[in-house]
């Protein structure tokens, strides 16, 4: 068997669960901040729980 290094974890997306290796895509809740890995799965996430997003709560995207 064979054992593979990981140097790096990656949080899974809050979305799909892939790993999130781009910085940039995140969404803070009322109770945590939210990380997606790419800018499809934070739109879909926002329009499944529309009640979470408010203009206090903005998306956050920078590349």
């Amino acid at each position: 068997m064979a054992i593979i290094e990981c140097k790096e974890f990656y949080a899974p997306c809050a979305l799909c669960g892939q790993p999130v290796e781009i910085k940039g895509f995140t969404l803070t809740t009322p109770e945590t901040r939210q990380h997606f890995c790419c800018a499809g799965c934070l739109s879909i996430y926002q329009l499944l729980n529309k009640h979470y997003i408010t203009p206090h709560n903005p998306p956050t995207t920078t590349k």
